[in-house]
């Protein structure tokens, strides 16, 4: 089940990626880095660009095939991807909306 704590968790969870430079550790985590990334590509652009980076990396070393973005919905990685949005893009101005 899809909860706001949830929800929170991811969007720190992807902030905190941004600004330590860290990898995705799992492919669930490069589907979600590779998802936001084109979420964030209009008005966060070097944010875009590295979660990108790192889910095409994590991809490469590890021979593994990235979700499609409705799979990542399908499969709760994510539950709403125009919240996700919105939340990123606050977040990544440094405006908290939880």
């Amino acid at each position: 089940m899809w909860t706001r704590e949830k929800e929170s968790v991811l969007v720190e969870s992807l902030v905190d990626a941004v600004a330590r430079h860290r990898s995705p550790a799992s492919g669930v985590e490069a589907d979600v880095y590779r998802l936001s990334a084109q979420l964030l590509k209009t008005r966060h652009r070097s944010a875009a660009e590295f979660l990108d980076a790192s889910a095409r990396q994590f991809y490469e070393q590890s021979a593994s095939v990235p979700r499609s973005f409705p799979q990542v919905v399908s499969d709760g990685l994510v539950a709403d991807v125009p919240r996700l949005r919105q939340l990123l893009e606050k977040r990544m101005s440094g405006v908290r909306s939880w």
